[in-house]
Formats: C-alpha cells, structure tokens, sequence
C-alpha cells in the first residue's frame, strides 16, 4: 500500500524519509521486515528510483533502516523502547553542579537565566543561511582535512581585524581552533604540568577551572573587583605561590559582566613580568567591546601573553571556530598538540565563518547584538533593583549580569526551588576556584524573562 506522501512538508525526499518514518512509529512498517526495493517504491510511488535512493540513503545514516548487501532495505531490528528515542530531558535534580554537567541538555519549555549561551533568533542565522547556500553552490565543496594552522582566508581576516585593535596578529601566529574551549585545552596542555599552580579568575570561568583540576594544576583564584582582579591580592598571590600562569578574562567577564581598566591591566601585565608567569586572555566576548579598551596582548605583545578568542561567539555557536593569537614558538608547539588530539579543525566550518565574516550585513548584526545586550542589562539592572539587590558590574553590552542575594536567600537552595518550576540558575558557588559557598548568581540578561524575576521576588518574600 503506498505511503501518502502529501501528508508531509518539505522537498520529495524530504517528504519521503517523513512518510516512512512516520510508517515505522505507526508500525505499518515493523521492525525487522524488508521494505518495498528501490524500484518497486519509485513505481509505487510515481518518483524516480534516484530520489528513493537518497532517501533511503538518509533514512539508513538515520537508523530507521538498515541496508543488507544483495538483499535490500529492512526496518532496523528494535530491542527495547521506540526505534527513534526522544531528546534526553533535563533531570530535575537537587545538584547544583547541572552547569557543567557535559551531557546537560535543557527542555524547550525551561528558562534558562543560568545558561551561558544567547537565545537562538539573538544570532546571525540570516547569515549563516546565505554562507550555507553559497557554500553548497560550490561545484567543489571541501572534502578534505584542512591545513592545520586552520583556513588561511580566515587568519588574514582574523589578522586585519585583531591589529585594528593593536594586537601583533599576522597569519602566521593564528591558530584556528575548535572554538574557545579547544583553545584553552591546547594552552593546558602545552602551559600546565601536573602539580603547577595556576592564578585565575575569583569568580571565573567554570569550565577552565574544572579543565585546569582535570591537567592536575593547583588552581588558586584572585579576587575580583568591578573593575577586574584586586592587584593588591594578585601581587601577594603571585609573591606567594610563583605561579606558572594566570588565565583571566578581561573584558565583559564571565561571571561578573565586569572589565579590567586601564590601571589594572598594566598592573597585571607589570606583575606577570614581575614574576615569569604567563599571562592567559580569554578574551571571547571582544567583538561586543565597545572601542576605548585593548586586549592585553596589544599592551604587551606575544612574549607574556597568550590571546585566546572566539568567531562564532557572535555569529552562531554552532559553528565552533576559535583561535589563538602567540608567539611563533608557542604557535608551533599548540599546532603539535592540535593535529595529535584532533587533527584539523573543521575547515567547512572555518569558510562559513569566514563568509560570514565578509558578509556586508555582519557589522550590522554585530552593532544590533551590542545594542540587544545593552538595553537587555539595563532592564536586568531595573529588575534587580526592584528587589533591592545589588548588581557587581555597570551595565555594559555583555551576556552576564553577576547578582548578590539577599543574606536570607541560599544560592544553591534558590537554584533547587527553581529547578522544580523549570528555571535554570547559576549559582555562584560553580564559579569559584574552591567550592565555598558564596550568595551570588550568575545571570544570563537575554534570558531573564519576567516570570523568572516573579520567581526570585516570591523566593524572597517566603523566608
């Protein structure tokens, strides 16, 4: 009996593969039986066996069918459950430790005031759709591993727009990497022996302090100020402990929104030379900059400093290209480290990205997205104000807002009362280098929806 493939949108193979799979959830088509051959569907059908062969082809790299040589196309054999099992939902659990749970994976009805990424229609999917088209013009898309320093079109992009700034960027000492994260993998790896001490952010990044315990650094963390680390504490730190390096975000800081001035920045940069430890920028959020500020690395060049940034930060994360900006020898020794961990990094994706980076309309979006975060950390800042509690950072265009609870209110305790109405908070506490318990909160300013102010205001209100 032919299937109806008028009941489903999209292009005819597209309708196709959804008539099937629809079939095989049904159970008009069980598990286990041979299904109609190629031929016999396309004249069932009335489509050509070209167009059954690509949908076959999906529905197998799918795993709704399985192929056998000689013999045609069957149902894939079910052991327990549905053959297409459904998204994996958030367990609502009392761990305050979700956030850097790697296999977390929020529901769709979830707020998500702890997460650390924009809403999807906050991106360049505009973009990304004219670079995806463009790229599958392409007579000769890329099939093959790229060069391992990444595509060299994008590091002269990267190198233009990175010396406007005043880093020494040039395309030789750019490395394209797998986003930020693999940057700051690569850096560990090459920067950090096991028992090293490491100064970072205090509160900082969550997942550079776990991935610094996982290399077997002791992690100590230099306290923070609303306009980048205390220099008094950093300066006895660094006197104590002669550490190996200093990993830091210096602008639009991840937790706190907050960034280095012009006197903290050269007091760092006077104390890393002070002592021989390098210094580690993870400088992602500089696109949202507004001009006036400098990387450290322009104020202090390659020799000290280590930069590390990210392209799809701006564009859309799903693309994943990062980079690194260092000296010849540190280049040559993270490249080793890259090709022996992963090979190259994705060169499909670097062209999109570097497209999208061409693209006419990109300064546009990059203005809107600032302005977007502006407006939204001003009503953040009302909304907390509201209830009378304090804000670290003046508003500025970036994603956090980090936010002092009220002397009644436990952090971890306000995070698991929201778990149960399906708000995800950040709880300071995953921000600190030793797990002391701390009443702020880290909060995503495009994801603070009224309700989840509601929420915190009737949180207050019952202790």
């Amino acid at each position: 009996m032919p299937l109806q493939l008028n009941a489903f949108n999209g292009s005819l193979i597209e309708r196709i593969t959804a008539a099937v799979q629809d079939a095989v959830n049904s159970r008009q088509w069980r598990a286990g039986e041979q299904v109609p051959s190629i031929r016999q569907f396309a004249t069932s059908h009335g489509v050509s066996t070209f167009t059954v062969v690509e949908a076959y082809d999906r529905l197998v790299a799918e795993g709704v069918l399985i192929a056998r040589r000689g013999d045609g196309f069957y149902v894939r054999p079910q052991t327990t459950g549905n053959l297409v099992s459904a998204p994996r939902q958030p367990q609502k659990t009392a761990d305050a430790y979700w956030l850097i749970d790697n296999h977390f994976n929020p529901a769709d009805s979830d707020r998500q005031p702890g997460s650390g990424w924009l809403p999807a229609d906050w991106y360049d999917q505009s973009g990304l759709g004219r670079s995806l088209r463009a790229l599958g013009r392409d007579p000769q898309p890329p099939a093959h591993y790229g060069d391992p320093m990444g595509l060299l079109r994008l590091r002269q992009t990267l190198a233009a727009n990175l010396g406007a700034q005043g880093l020494p960027a040039t395309p030789d000492n750019i490395l394209l990497t797998q986003g930020a994260s693999q940057a700051l993998q690569l850096v560990i790896k090459m920067l950090v022996n096991s028992g090293d001490v490491v100064l970072v952010d205090d509160p900082g990044y969550c997942n550079l302090i776990t991935l610094l315990k996982m290399a077997g650094a002791r992690v100590i963390g230099a306290p923070w100020t609303s306009h980048g680390p205390d220099t008094t504490q950093l300066a006895q730190l660094m006197q104590a402990h002669q550490p190996r390096a200093f990993f830091t975000n210096p602008r639009l800081h991840n937790p706190t929104g907050a960034s280095y001035d012009h006197a903290t920045a050269h007091r760092v940069l006077q104390l890393a030379e002070q002592h021989a430890c390098w210094v580690v920028e993870d400088d992602v959020s500089a696109a949202l900059v507004e001009p006036g500020s400098s990387p450290l690395q322009a104020l202090a060049g390659t020799q000290r400093v280590i930069h590390i940034g990210s392209v799809s930060k701006t564009l859309v994360p799903s693309l994943r290209v990062g980079y690194v900006v260092a000296s010849d020898e540190v280049i040559d020794a993270l490249v080793n480290h890259k090709m022996l961990t992963g090979l190259t990094s994705s060169l499909i994706n670097e062209q999109l990205a570097q497209s999208m980076l061409a693209d006419g309309s990109y300064r546009r979006h990059l203005q809107k997205l600032r302005d977007r975060l502006l407006a939204a950390n001003l009503a953040a800042r009302s909304g907390f104000d509201a209830l009378g509690w304090p804000v670290f950072a003046e508003p500025a265009a970036s994603l956090f807002a980090w936010v002092q609870l009220p002397p009644e209110l436990d952090a971890v305790r306000c995070t698991e009362a929201a778990l149960q109405q399906d708000i995800l908070l950040a709880p300071g506490v995953l921000f600190r280098a030793q797990p002391e318990a701390t009443p702020w909160l880290r909060c995503n300013v495009a994801h603070l929806a009224p309700e989840v102010f509601t929420f915190l205001a009737t949180a207050a209100e019952h202790k």
